[in-house]
């Protein structure tokens, strides 16, 4: 197309300054758009989140302290546990106290015997009196002594007891130990008198048992006599070589004449419990005024 001069000048300028038109329409566009998304910052966090990104080292530099806070966490929870266990501890005691607090029978804490127990009531030089502690009733005693040999062991046991029927004045039991020659028996001898023979009744798991019976004349010779013999056998030893327990009679009479005594005296007054006494008439001050 045909161009004029003036018109060719003016299209020359048109295209040398298309350019930096065209330049200058981009630019804004992006200096546009750049303040398009700089704009909502303050408005919205999303642009400002790479920000807070940046600095979240920062922030997570003093977060590697924190292990040593929550170390120091448990071991407050463990002086916690700690005062709380000390704390609980008297409550362990506690079983301990009320245990010394209720003993096992009160006869025990009050120092007496327990019911099917012996206890000792009388001495009389070298005889006892012992009885056992029964529920109820009379406790029943008997004269005790205890055998040795001439090493002074224990061999065997003598007890005796008043009897009033008949003509047998006292009724005596000893057991013997349990490797005892039972065919051969036991002899009974006062002083230099006879040496009288007792057979065996029966044995038992504590020994053999032997029982006696003395007239008034025997006991007569045991209440003046000094001294007394036991003479046992041992199971397949020597019939001509027997075992000799020797034991003396001092205080023999009076602990008889104290057991028949006490045999004879009537049974003393059950007491009545506490629990079961009758309640104790009011108060005269609790009665209504007239």
């Amino acid at each position: 197309m045909f161009m004029k001069p003036a018109h060719a000048l003016l299209a020359a300028l048109a295209l040398s300054t298309a350019p930096a038109a065209l330049a200058q329409e981009t630019a804004p566009a992006e200096g546009t758009a750049a303040g398009t998304e700089a704009a909502p910052a303050p408005q919205s966090p999303l642009p400002a989140a790479p920000a807070t990104d940046v600095a979240a080292p920062e922030a997570d530099s003093p977060a590697a302290g924190a292990p040593a806070a929550d170390a120091d966490a448990p071991a407050a929870e463990d002086a916690a546990d700690a005062e709380a266990g000390a704390g609980d501890a008297p409550a362990a005691d506690a079983p301990a106290t009320d245990g010394a607090a209720a003993p096992a029978d009160p006869a025990a804490e009050e120092g007496e015997p327990r019911v099917g127990s012996y206890y000792l009531m009388e001495e009389h030089g070298d005889w006892m009196i012992r009885c056992i502690r029964a529920g109820q009733g009379k406790d029943p005693c008997e004269m005790y002594k205890l055998l040795s040999d001439e090493d002074e062991n224990a061999v065997a046991e003598f007890t005796l007891i008043p009897l009033t029927n008949g003509q047998v004045a006292a009724g005596a039991t000893l057991i013997a130990p349990l490797e005892t020659d039972l065919i051969e028996g036991l002899g009974l001898q006062v002083d230099n008198g006879e040496m009288r023979g007792y057979p065996f009744s029966v044995c038992t798991p504590v020994g053999c048992v032997s029982r006696l019976g003395f007239t008034d004349a025997e006991l007569a010779a045991m209440k003046r006599g000094n001294r007394g013999t036991v003479q046992l056998v041992p199971f397949g030893g020597d019939a001509e070589q027997p075992v000799r327990l020797s034991f003396s009679l001092t205080g023999f009479t009076a602990a008889f004449d104290s057991l028949t005594a006490y045999a004879a005296a009537p049974a003393p007054e059950p007491q009545e419990d506490a629990a079961d006494a009758p309640a104790e008439a009011a108060p005269a001050e609790d009665a209504p005024a007239e």
